[in-house]
């Protein structure tokens, strides 16, 4: 089933931790519990949305599939309608600020699962500086391409410890300590592409301006990695 998924999803699939019990927030058509369920990579999964109508669709899919008895659905605001504690958090296809409010709402459980899997659509920093706060452990980060669209995706522990996350600053939040570290290809793709945009942005700003000078000195950093 995994050949099935898209790149992204594929991707996130690869991070779940074999055996355990999936929470998939935002789940959409429950694609990715479907072939995480049917491989047997997660032994159960709950397949969670707040909307009625893709939980539906996921609840179709899920019988076409003959896995009704083990995959679960759920109509919750992110976390807060768990009862048990998951083994895996997927929480992925959404902004990070909306990935941040589930997380608060819902941070007895994610306080105490295994591991999350976080893909955000926007404002990644956002999504790492509050595990980082709230001590959770980078373990690892991937970053690619999927449909001309760039995603990074974070796997991190809620230990309590906030290890693996480096020397902070704006920059390694953004783009991911794990990823500059690992000088990871995909990440050198989007940083190259972030210097184009930074040149074109530049081109029409005053040098005295505030905004030039911190996009420039975001270009020289993306310069450094892409070396």
């Amino acid at each position: 089933m995994k050949k099935e998924l898209s790149e992204r999803l594929s991707c996130v699939y690869d991070l779940v931790t074999v055996g355990g019990v999936v929470a998939d927030v935002g789940c959409d058509h429950a694609f990715l519990s479907i072939a995480l369920v049917a491989d047997g990579r997660a032994r159960r999964a709950i397949a969670i949305d707040v909307n009625r109508g893709p939980l539906e669709r996921a609840r179709q899919h899920i019988a076409e599939n003959g896995l009704s008895d083990r995959i679960d659905i759920l109509q919750s605001d992110g976390l807060t309608e768990l009862d048990t504690v998951p083994d895996s958090i997927v929480i992925c296809g959404m902004g990070g600020s909306l990935i941040v409010s589930i997380l608060e709402k819902g941070l007895e459980i994610a306080g105490k699962t295994g591991e999350l899997i976080l893909s955000p659509q926007s404002d990644a920093a956002m999504v790492r500086y509050w595990l980082y706060d709230h001590g959770f452990s980078l373990s690892e980060e991937r970053a690619l391409v999927d449909s001309g669209k760039y995603y990074q995706i974070i796997k991190t522990i809620p230990d309590g410890r906030a290890a693996g996350w480096g020397e902070i600053s704006p920059f390694s939040m953004k783009y991911g300590p794990y990823l500059l570290a690992h000088r990871d290809k995909a990440l050198k793709g989007q940083l190259e592409n972030r210097i184009d945009v930074i040149e074109s942005i530049t081109e029409n700003l005053d040098s005295n301006e505030p905004r030039y000078k911190e996009l420039k000195g975001e270009e020289s950093l993306c310069r450094i990695f892409v070396r």
